[in-house]
């Protein structure tokens, strides 16, 4: 870890203990943990992504700013972790998906705390059924097409996202994405992805839908190996370096903290 981050003094500014976000991450924590439970119970691979890797990496946890928390797993283990859940019914938590929320949308799962509730500085949520703390379960499949995954993306954005900001009758809403998400879900992205899969050579991407672009590569990934995240150890990509490089670029420096966009606006824990 470079010697010039001074994670104390990033903690004392960001997310000091007591603080809203840190009572917040800590939540998340919890949340992990009940899901490395629930993989390793049930030999699912799972890994820390993104900015929870980075983390992981650069603080030993947490970016002190950080207000969301992200894994990645192939689709064949997805759908395994969507029946361990089931299976494993848990009074505190709910997968949330077009099938347990049918006005959430993503192409991937939300772990739901059922004990807090969040409001997020976007419109998706508007009609959301759960509103709680989460953790997002990406799906990563075989793609070697950006270009499939742009015309997702733009499909995503301006069929399902946006008509959910702007169309408010019940009955409107029932009968549009009733008819809209099925064609999309059922014919469309089942489509593109076969196409995508064609020439991928071991390069991942988030499924179809899910608006992010940049690759991943298998061998940077797998095999699997652990990293320190707050006061546990968790499935991190086996070369990270080259997996936040790829990303981040010099993913070791700091931003300008001056100019940090937080994504939950309200927080109420229970």
């Amino acid at each position: 870890m470079s010697k010039t981050i001074n994670q104390e003094e990033l903690r004392k500014r960001f997310n000091p203990d007591g603080s809203q976000l840190r009572n917040y991450q800590l939540r998340m924590l919890e949340m992990l943990k009940y899901i490395d439970g629930i993989c390793r119970r049930n030999n699912i691979r799972y890994w820390l992504c993104s900015g929870t890797l980075l983390g992981a990496v650069r603080h030993g946890g947490f970016i002190p700013w950080d207000d969301d928390l992200d894994i990645e797993m192939l689709r064949p283990d997805y759908e395994r972790f969507v029946k361990a859940l089931e299976a494993e019914k848990n009074d505190c938590y709910v997968l949330q998906t077009h099938k347990t929320d049918p006005n959430y949308f993503a192409p991937y799962g939300k772990l739901r705390d059922l004990r807090s509730t969040i409001k997020e500085d976007n419109t998706n949520d508007w009609y959301y059924k759960f509103h709680g703390a989460y953790i997002d379960v990406f799906i990563m499949e075989p793609s070697s097409s950006e270009f499939l995954c742009k015309v997702a993306g733009f499909l995503q954005d301006k069929l399902l996202f946006g008509a959910n900001r702007t169309l408010r009758n019940a009955w409107g809403r029932k009968i549009y994405f009733g008819t809209v998400y099925p064609l999309l879900y059922s014919l469309i992205f089942p489509v593109m992805g076969l196409l995508g899969r064609m020439g991928a050579n071991g390069q991942l991407r988030h499924t179809l839908g899910s608006c992010f672009l940049m690759p991943r590569d298998v061998a940077d990934i797998f095999p699997l190996t652990q990293l320190t995240f707050e006061d546990g150890s968790f499935p991190v990509p086996g070369n990270y370096d080259a997996y936040l490089t790829k990303i981040y670029g010099h993913y070791m420096s700091l931003p300008d903290l001056d100019k940090l966009v937080m994504h939950t606006v309200n927080v109420e824990l229970n």
